[in-house]
């Protein structure tokens, strides 16, 4: 079953800066997890319903296993981008929420 690591960026302080080390930093480390599948970045730009939007943007890597997921999670690869997520929150002032889960099949 496949499984996700999903990140949920809140609202930087600086946008344009968050953006330029998030593309050229951060996504570098990321493409060197184990087991990636897949990755995609969605900017959020509003919401059906109006209101504002409580999350900047929204990151999810698909691997092919929950398997496979731990062993990235517990990689050095992984570490290594969870400190510069670490450091993103700090310079930035973006929040950060992780979660995993896995691709439920349709009924």
């Amino acid at each position: 079953m496949t499984a996700k690591l999903i990140a949920l960026w809140g609202w930087p302080k600086d946008v344009e800066s968050f953006d330029h080390h998030y593309r050229t930093v951060h996504l570098e480390l990321v493409k060197r997890w184990p087991n990636l599948e897949s990755y995609s970045v969605t900017r959020l730009t509003g919401s059906p319903t109006g209101g504002e939007v409580p999350y900047y943007q929204i990151f999810e890597a698909t691997f092919a296993s929950e398997q496979h997921l731990q062993e990235a999670l517990r990689s050095p690869a992984m570490a290594d981008a969870g400190r510069d997520a670490m450091e993103m929150v700090r310079r930035y002032g973006a929040t950060l929420t992780l979660l995993t889960g896995t691709v439920a099949s349709p009924g």
